[in-house]
């Protein structure tokens, strides 16, 4: 490597699952990493799949700017003083603004799981799975002051594999970005040009934010609409979840019901095995499994009585709570 060649300092940035699987492929293929930009270790970050890279980087002499928010006038003094050429955006949610930007001689490469400019926004992988797509795509492209808005750099394709959990896409997505960082530091390290395309103009889709209250499961829904849900908020993300016997119960793992030989009024409970129990859809039934109260604690699969429903009945709640009150 020539003088020239060492001088390119890269920052990485992440504070997730995903950030340490990319950032853990790079070092083995012997990336020079210079600084990680992260949340800082021991608070509450309020991010489903976070992951403490602290330890990872002492370990291999990458240092660590931390920061809750990258915008803020201290976090950008610090990466300038630094003088950073590039950075690669691992894992990370906050929008950057232009004087975060303008802290890089070069460009800061940013990333989304979804073929751009469909599917840019929030929560993307959970609304892939909602989505039902079959394929997919990691886009890198230039990052600008837009949201997932900039020119494309590459784009990885994959398949998705059928009922896929969104753990699973988890780690296709992981494994795609860690590739294609390795290939745009190749090419930034070897001096090759890089090019951007602008994104189209037609296709574009913008998904929305998602809270964990967006899991509950509602019994007047299709068995497809509740699988597919069950499975894009599972781990990492909170879980969907309904309540019985007045507990929050999540429901971590979903089955279909191939022999369809039950049938009953919406969340009515038709049969237990030894993971889950069998309840009734607005259109057939579904194996609710592996359920957890809200503590993490597993649920005895005892608690679940055959006939009885899942969650509140509205009416009858209002009706039984007027009459508590004396209104009815």
């Amino acid at each position: 490597m020539d003088a020239n060649k060492e001088k390119i300092k890269i920052f990485c940035i992440g504070s997730n699952l995903e950030s340490y699987e990319c950032l853990k492929y790079l070092v083995l293929k012997g990336c020079a990493i210079d600084t990680l930009i992260t949340l800082p270790a021991g608070q509450d970050k309020n991010v489903s799949d976070y992951y403490d890279l602290h330890d990872f980087c002492e370990q291999n002499g990458i240092e660590t700017i931390d920061t809750l928010n990258v915008n803020s006038e201290s976090t950008v003094a610090k990466v300038k003083e630094a003088k950073p050429d590039y950075l690669f955006t691992l894992g990370w949610s906050q929008i950057f603004r232009e004087d975060f930007i303008g802290c890089f001689s070069q460009f800061i490469v940013g990333t989304h799981p979804s073929k751009l400019p469909y599917g840019r926004g929030r929560a993307p992988l959970p609304w892939t799975i909602i989505e039902g797509l079959s394929a997919s795509a990691v886009s890198f492209f230039k990052i600008d002051t837009g949201v997932d808005t900039g020119k494309i750099i590459t784009q990885k394709h994959f398949e998705i594999p059928d009922r896929c959990y969104v753990n699973e896409l988890y780690e296709l997505v992981a494994e795609q970005l860690s590739v294609g960082f390795f290939e745009i530091y190749s090419d930034i390290n070897s001096n090759k040009t890089i090019s951007f395309s602008p994104q189209e103009t037609d296709g574009v889709t913008v998904r929305g934010k998602r809270s964990p209250e967006d899991g509950l499961i509602t019994f007047n829904k299709t068995v497809d609409e509740i699988d597919k849900l069950i499975r894009a908020v599972s781990h990492p993300y909170p879980g969907a979840y309904c309540y019985y016997k007045d507990k929050k119960i999540i429901f971590w793992e979903v089955a279909l019901d191939e022999d369809g030989n039950y049938s009953g009024t919406p969340g009515q409970i038709l049969k237990k095995d030894s993971k889950g129990i069998l309840v009734q859809f607005l259109d057939g039934n579904l194996w609710l499994r592996m359920p957890a109260f809200d503590d993490g604690t597993a649920v005895d699969l005892k608690v679940f009585r055959l006939g009885e429903k899942l969650g509140y009945h509205l009416q009858d709640e209002i009706y039984y709570l007027r009459k508590q009150l004396g209104k009815c």
